[in-house]
């Protein structure tokens, strides 16, 4: 880094510590540090994204998301006694590149203890072994290249569909007090992680309402959301004898969901996955203007309940809360 760009950074750093900083000083850290994230994939991939954040088509986010629609896809078109994967025979190239997405979602532990194979070998073993015609969107076995323990492992990690989300925050800040360090840059890492939540809600806010291109027939999108869209307000809850109990509800924390649209029986089916998971609690970090206490529903009038609205365009406001963009 040029000894003027440092010195630029600094000064953004020193603004955070002090805490008074907003979103664009975020966004402008991780710009400034994003030719110097030095392997650490979770910041770049949010450097990337303020780079970049009209239409994603490649990083951590796109290639959870893909993995994701690849994952459904399999599962709907070869989860029946009529239509089942033979390796063997010529198969869609995309379930080629769900094998290889597959082996990242598995641990390395696993594959070594049952299948003595490392994740990049595996990897390279599939790469290798099956043949790829991008012109007609098959692969085939190239017959000889692969083990019965190769095909052992490649069935384990086809067996299952992860529920993790991408990243975390505790990784974010993590990656962020690691790209300040290895770059030198003077501050206190007591201070940073002090500031998680505000950092983490300012990196939310790039997320949402984002697109990522996956070689669907649809693209994926990104927003904000809670754990829970409504909770029960002014409700008295009772035991099997009718007396009252204590019943403690939250909407939980704030996440970005991601969502695939996959095709059933000629109709799209729409499939959320957690691309991004926080510790920051809703009801703290989100501005009363976009909550709203309302009936359930047409049919139990009488239940009150307090939801949120998230799907609109958010800010964040003069409390550093998340709240409607047009409030």
């Amino acid at each position: 880094m040029k000894p003027a760009e440092k010195i630029k950074t600094q000064k953004i750093i020193d603004k955070i510590e002090a805490g008074d900083f907003n979103e664009n000083d975020i966004d402008n850290i991780f710009m400034k540090l994003r030719a110097y994230a030095s392997g650490h994939k979770v910041f770049r991939e949010i450097a990337d994204f303020v780079a970049h954040n009209d239409n994603r088509n490649k990083g951590l986010a796109n290639q959870a998301l893909e993995t994701m629609y690849l994952r459904m896809r399999f599962f709907l078109e070869y989860n029946s006694p009529k239509k089942t994967l033979d390796l063997s025979q010529p198969f869609p190239i995309w379930i080629k590149r769900l094998m290889i997405f597959q082996v990242e979602k598995c641990e390395e532990e696993v594959l070594k203890e049952r299948f003595n194979v490392t994740a990049s070998r595996l990897k390279s073993r599939i790469e290798n072994g099956f043949k790829s015609d991008k012109k007609e969107n098959i692969a085939q076995y190239k017959d000889g290249k692969l083990s019965e323990k190769t095909f052992e492992a490649i069935q384990h990690v086809m067996s299952f569909i992860s529920g993790n989300a991408a990243f975390t925050q505790d990784q974010l800040i993590q990656e962020f007090v690691g790209v300040l360090g290895s770059n030198h840059l003077r501050f206190e890492p007591d201070v940073i992680f002090s500031l998680s939540d505000k950092i983490t809600l300012c990196t939310l806010l790039l997320f949402h309402q984002s697109e990522f291109d996956i070689r669907s027939h649809k693209k994926a999108h990104c927003e904000i959301a809670a754990e829970k869209s409504f909770i029960s307000h002014n409700v008295q809850f009772v035991d099997v004898q009718g007396n009252p109990v204590e019943h403690h509800e939250t909407f939980g924390t704030l996440s970005v969901l991601g969502t695939v649209t996959v095709k059933n029986d000629e109709k799209d089916l729409g499939i959320s996955h957690c691309v991004m998971s926080t510790n920051l609690d809703v009801e703290s970090w989100c501005s009363e203007t976009l909550f709203r206490i309302e009936p359930l529903s047409d049919e139990v009038p009488n239940h009150m309940c307090k939801r949120i609205k998230l799907d609109t365009n958010l800010a964040i406001d003069e409390d550093f809360k998340l709240a409607s963009a047009n409030a």
